[in-house]
């Protein structure tokens, strides 16, 4: 057995039990397989999927890395028997990083193929432009990329366009751009899938920018839209022609690279990465609703960089398109799911929320309406699972901490995730320091790619020195680098005081040796706070950050006793 397979098998058979304790029963009978169809460049990812005459076209892009130093190239496979793969057609720009394939059927029969150019000098992004290419009528051979038109009021320099979708003749299309403070999303359409126009700005109150439109029977279109800034939680909307005016809701979890599809029984399914703070993330299948609700359904085998999924219902069967780093390298899966199953999961009422009856001296009481309902939960900041601790008596903590909550009951999906924090009100006793504080933070610099904040101190590490405050400016790239910073803070009195943390990419903050805020993940600049009651003194700090590509920030806030919130200065900060 070659070393390649043998390494393949090992990972396998280590990672199966994992996936086999993430899921249900029903999630197992749901699933008829699950397959790795694409592995030869050293990172494939991003995908796209559809039926077209009866076979399944699958689009991904390839480089060396998620955020990559090598342009990437999009690829186009194609399955006659749902089983063999080959690839038709590979496109590349010179110095240009294509990424994000986005496969569609236009009026007249053709395959159009979406997907979006990044221009760098050095390791700058200087504009993005939306591209597109056609085939022909058999689906065989595709034209040369060409640049999409948008009219003035579209048209920024750094244009994103994701998902494109026909209705009646006409594309629509969501297009995020950079804007102050963040990133919008504007709607536009197209007779011809070249010239796009504008039709709205969708009014989210964060940055939105990853963006899949469905439509309706009655012609509504549904818009799932990922975010960044403030809780980081997805949105979802709806809208009647000409689909200027929209009602958003709020989801409960963060999305990544979403698809949705819209099953045979009129529900939302949503594919997506789940965001699992402190665990490895993975792709999942959860039922939506245009009201907000969020319920994970099916978790498909993955881990780490993953998601960007493509659905297809063909031949009574669920076909997902993704891809995944669980096993040896970043590759293309796809699975097979029952779709009378997958239906009949989304039929089903979730377990009611457990609920907080007592939440005082860092002691916390639960209870639940279904007396035969199994509370969870976690305290590390990840999703609670069948396996996650079982609520027997009151939780007790000591310091400031993240808890998640989830009831379950046999096969019945499980209740949305209820989130809190307890603990705020422990006082937390101030460090016993024998050497005299000095002013500035210790800083260690890595270069290298990672999607957890637990990797970062696996890189080779470049540098280490002093510095004032948390800065990135002793950086020596643009993308893919780490920062570690250790000292201490002089808290002037006793008393509540809230830490805000905002990062583009993701960051960790400790005080006292604890995880205070947790801002782990890739994801544009999202901010999160958390609150502790600290003794007059110093305190022990520390703050971990890494950058994966695109945009990079870095700030953290205080407020307390006394004045309001405020970056904290270098005055208070020792090592």
């Amino acid at each position: 057995m070659k070393a390649k397979s043998l390494y393949t098998l090992l990972i396998t058979l280590f990672l199966l039990p994992l996936f086999v304790k993430a899921q249900s029963s029903e999630e197992q009978k749901t699933i008829v397989s699950v397959e790795r169809i694409w592995d030869r460049a050293a990172h494939n990812a991003f995908t796209s999927l559809i039926n077209y005459k009866g076979k399944l076209y699958c689009t991904f892009r390839e480089s060396n890395g998620h955020v990559s130093e090598i342009n990437g190239s999009i690829r186009v496979i194609v399955s006659d028997d749902e089983q063999n793969w080959r690839s038709i057609a590979f496109l590349s720009e010179k110095d240009v990083d294509l990424r994000d394939p986005q496969l569609s059927v236009t009026p007249d029969g053709r395959i159009m193929l979406n997907f979006g150019g990044s221009y760098y000098v050095g390791e700058t992004l200087v504009k993005m432009k939306p591209k597109v290419s056609f085939s022909d009528e058999n689906g065989m051979n595709f034209s040369e990329p060409q640049d999409i038109v948008l009219d003035d009021k579209l048209h920024s320099g750094k244009d994103w366009l994701w998902k494109a979708t026909w209705h009646q003749g006409t594309v629509y299309a969501g297009i995020y751009q950079p804007v102050k403070n963040g990133t919008q999303v504007v709607l536009a359409k197209s007779s011809n899938g070249i010239n796009y126009q504008y039709v709205t700005r969708f009014d989210i109150p964060r940055s939105a920018n990853e963006t899949v439109l469905r439509f309706d029977d009655a012609g509504k279109m549904i818009a799932v839209v990922r975010c960044a800034g403030g809780s980081g939680n997805g949105y979802i909307g709806i809208s009647a022609p000409p689909y200027t005016k929209w009602q958003w809701n709020e989801l409960s979890e963060q999305l990544g690279g979403p698809d949705l599809i819209i099953l045979p029984n009129k529900k939302l399914l949503c594919g997506t990465r789940l965001y699992q703070l402190g665990v490895s993330d993975q792709m999942v299948l959860s039922k939506v609703s245009v009201s907000g609700n969020y319920i994970k359904l099916v978790t498909l085998p993955s881990g780490g960089d993953c998601s960007y999924p493509g659905m297809v219902i063909l031949n009574n069967k669920l076909y997902v398109s993704y891809y995944s780093s669980h096993e040896e390298k970043t590759a293309i899966y796809l699975a097979r799911l029952w779709l009378d199953r997958v239906e009949s999961l989304t039929e089903n009422e979730p377990v009611p929320e457990p609920v907080i009856t007592f939440n005082k001296n860092g002691r916390v009481e639960l209870s639940c309406s279904d007396p035969e309902a199994e509370i969870r939960y976690s305290l590390d900041g990840s999703t609670p699972a069948k396996h996650s601790p079982l609520y027997q008596d009151p939780i007790k903590v000591t310091h400031t901490t993240e808890l998640r909550v989830k009831s379950f009951k046999g096969d019945q999906p499980a209740s949305r995730t209820l989130f809190t924090v307890i603990g705020t009100d422990v006082m937390q006793p101030a460090q016993r320091i024998m050497d005299t504080p000095r002013p500035g933070l210790n800083y260690s610099y890595y270069e290298g790619e990672v999607s957890a904040v637990r990797e970062i101190e696996l890189l080779p590490l470049k540098k280490s020195s002093v510095i004032p405050n948390f800065s990135l400016e002793p950086k020596d790239r643009d993308i893919n680098f780490a920062f570690t910073y250790k000292g201490y803070i002089e808290i002037p009195k006793d008393g509540l005081y809230t830490f805000y943390l905002a990062s583009n990419d993701g960051s960790k903050f400790y005080i006292d040796g604890f995880g205070l805020i947790n801002n782990d993940g890739g994801h544009g600049e999202i901010e999160r706070s958390a609150s502790a009651s600290l003794k007059k003194g110093f305190h022990k700090i520390a703050l971990k950050y890494f950058q994966m590509g695109g945009q990079r920030s870095l700030r953290v806030f205080w407020k307390g006793p006394g004045f309001d919130k405020t970056e904290i200065p270098p005055s208070v900060l020792f090592r």
